[in-house]
């Protein structure tokens, strides 16, 4: 059964009847991939993807992309580059399927491993939902790859992170515009100072 997100998103089942109607579909296929959408951190990242007012024609990063879902959202708004990066094998197998039943294969390239396969670094918009543990390693890692005035979109922070991960990227130059507090864990939207 499909189910709606934010105001522009419609999340089907790839045996479901796909009706076309003002929301933008995301079709997904059967798998254990993480990300459904129906998560909490996946819902509100797909929530908050919509306020950032770059993604059409943005250059995107989808770090820990799961099934795909964040990627194909953000190919579907309008972004001109999608790189989707996953270590487990089977998510990369779960994102290959999605992408094809999105027809954005254009748009988007899955790599199966961590950040450092990725070689470029200059991206409007990095979005990652991982677990806060582990963006805390990446943290100069991932503020080197993003433009300035570019969008970083994070979930997957346990409470006990959030504080440590918010000073950590305010100290790197980054502006934090929102901070949401779910159920378990938090979303966090900032954007990259620019150069002065």
């Amino acid at each position: 059964m499909s189910f709606k997100i934010g105001k522009q998103f419609e999340v089907f089942r790839s045996n479901e009847t796909i009706e076309d109607g003002e929301r933008i579909a995301i079709i997904l296929g059967s798998g254990r991939a993480f990300g459904s959408g129906e998560h909490e951190t996946t819902f509100s990242c797909l929530e908050e993807l919509e306020n950032i007012p770059i993604i059409p024609d943005a250059k995107v990063l989808d770090l820990g992309c799961g099934t795909g879902i964040l990627s194909i959202a953000a190919a579907r708004m309008g972004a001109r580059h999608v790189i989707a990066v996953d270590p487990d094998a089977n998510a990369i197998k779960a994102t290959v399927k999605n992408i094809k039943l999105n027809k954005v294969e254009k748009k988007i390239v899955p790599l199966e491993g961590e950040l450092e396969i990725v070689d470029d670094d200059d991206f409007d918009v990095i979005m990652s939902n991982l677990y806060g543990d582990i963006l805390l390693k990446l943290v100069n890692d991932i503020s080197t790859r993003l433009e300035p005035g570019g969008y970083l979109l994070l979930s997957g922070i346990l409470y006990e992170d959030t504080y440590d991960l918010k000073t950590a990227f305010i100290k790197r130059g980054f502006d934090l515009l929102k901070a949401r507090y779910l159920e378990e864990y938090t979303t966090l939207l900032f954007r990259k100072k620019n150069r002065q």
